[in-house]
């Protein structure tokens, strides 16, 4: 999402602070009536994510690559399949435009991806996929009436990239029992729904799949977490950390740093003298940035892995191009990866559907694309009557199938990704290499399942 007001979205972190306050309240509890400590840090996990993704800065998860006007190559949207009959209709939320950033383009992008489907897909069913849209606007009450409009519209789904208020739009979705597909969420109650919600990716390997990654590409010991220090961050890390690492077989420090921290050669010094290997920084950019230069100005030469938010045009022209280069980044979606079908595939999309898009290089527009094509993949075996309640079922029974722009990652929904977080349809994710211009290089799927707690 470019050009985000930092100062605005501190009033939307707010929001999705107390949804997930509320998702605290409510969430499953054990014998004693308190909230078990490994659900609290997910919760904690999602509050970090906010905090990490509010301030940055043009939310590029790779940068590089092809602009809108580069050809696509439209033949490989395959052979015409045209659906015909009653549209099935599928509603599509954003929070839109707000006074801090437009994300509008992810409600013309899946109304591209739903065209596709309906010209080459044979749609859902063999009837056309029909969009209802509606924006949030960012606030509780408006995600609250867009998902009562959608019930009275009577969708059999919705899909969403993602929200500001995500437990607002999706609690009267779930009440009236209309499925909903998430390409990522920390809304709690959502992750650990086991009826109706479905979420592609995977929170926990947001924040531990990278380091361990790269720190058993390496053969590296220790890790250092370099974070915001803010509490969400320390209850994520002290609670799930510990067991995530043990089974992995690697150690690890957290170093913790004050938000605003422009010189960070004191606690980048402290991270060479613990011995790690990997440094793992989770921030915006110009949180990593002063990470970037501290490690730089002590001399640190072991690895660093990064959240995708630290790596935007300003990281770029801060931080010295041989300093970026080799640094691990993780990603959700294969955006601007030249040469990878899924990106290719979207692309193509775009230019033959989605000319009103103003942004197809960015992560906005393709998370809308991912969301939408992943449920119209998940429903291409469905038949008879197409309710809200066949569609959770063939969603539920689907078989594994490529993710929609996701570079090879794997997806199959219906809880057997993971025990825990029964949403949840992937334990994948894809890692990839900045080069010597701070470009990601090739993009390769990696799966968390064996180190994530069940």
């Amino acid at each position: 999402m470019a050009g985000r007001s930092c100062d605005h979205l501190a009033r939307q972190g707010d929001n999705r602070k107390g949804e997930h306050m509320r998702d605290l309240r409510r969430a499953s509890r054990g014998a004693d009536g308190r909230l078990p400590r490994r659900l609290m840090a997910l919760t904690a996990l999602g509050v970090l994510l906010v905090a990490i993704t509010a301030c940055g800065g043009d939310d590029d998860d790779s940068g590089g690559g092809a602009d809108k006007d580069d050809k696509a190559d439209t033949s490989l949207l395959g052979p015409k399949d045209e659906a015909k009959g009653e549209p099935v209709k599928l509603g599509m939320v954003s929070d839109g435009a707000t006074d801090a950033f437009d994300n509008t383009d992810e409600l013309r992008a899946a109304k591209a991806t739903a065209e596709y489907f309906n010209k080459h897909k044979g749609g859902i069913g063999g009837r056309p996929i029909e969009v209802v849209t509606c924006e949030t606007g960012g606030e509780p009450g408006g995600a609250t009436e867009c998902a009562n409009q959608l019930v009275e519209k009577d969708v059999a789904a919705v899909a969403l990239s993602q929200s500001a208020v995500a437990t607002s739009v999706w609690e009267p979705l779930h009440a009236a029992g209309v499925p909903t597909m998430w390409f990522q969420t920390s809304g709690q109650d959502i992750i650990l729904d086991q009826k109706d919600s479905f979420v592609l990716v995977n929170p926990l390997t947001t924040l531990f799949g990278l380091p361990i990654s790269v720190a058993e590409e390496e053969n590296a010991k220790k890790v250092a977490f370099v974070v915001i220090d803010v509490p969400e961050a320390r209850q994520a890390l002290d609670t799930l950390a510990p067991t995530i690492f043990e089974k992995a077989g690697v150690e690890f420090d957290v170093i913790p740093i004050a938000p605003g921290t422009a010189d960070m050669t004191a606690q980048m010094q402290e991270v060479v003298d613990s011995g790690a290997e990997v440094v793992h920084i989770t921030g915006n950019d110009a949180f990593c940035i002063a990470a970037f230069n501290g490690l730089s100005s002590v001399g640190y030469e072991g690895s660093i892995a990064v959240v995708s938010q630290c790596i935007t045009d300003a990281t770029r022209d801060a931080v010295p191009a041989d300093v970026l280069e080799g640094t691990f980044i993780t990603a959700t979606v294969a955006l601007k990866a030249d040469k990878d079908p899924t990106w290719e595939l979207y692309k193509a999309v775009m230019a033959a559907y989605g000319k009103d898009v103003t942004d197809v290089d960015n992560n906005t527009a393709m998370g809308a694309y991912t969301s939408m094509a992943a449920l119209a993949t998940s429903l291409q075996g469905i038949s008879g009557d197409i309710t809200p309640e066949s569609v959770t079922a063939a969603i539920k029974s689907m078989p594994e199938a490529e993710l929609p722009g996701g570079g090879g990652v794997k997806f199959k929904c219906g809880g057997s990704a993971s025990a825990m977080l029964p949403a949840v349809c992937t334990n994948e994710w894809l890692q990839t290499t900045l080069d010597d211009k701070g470009e990601p290089s090739t993009y390769k799927a990696v799966d968390s399942t064996d180190i994530l707690p069940q």
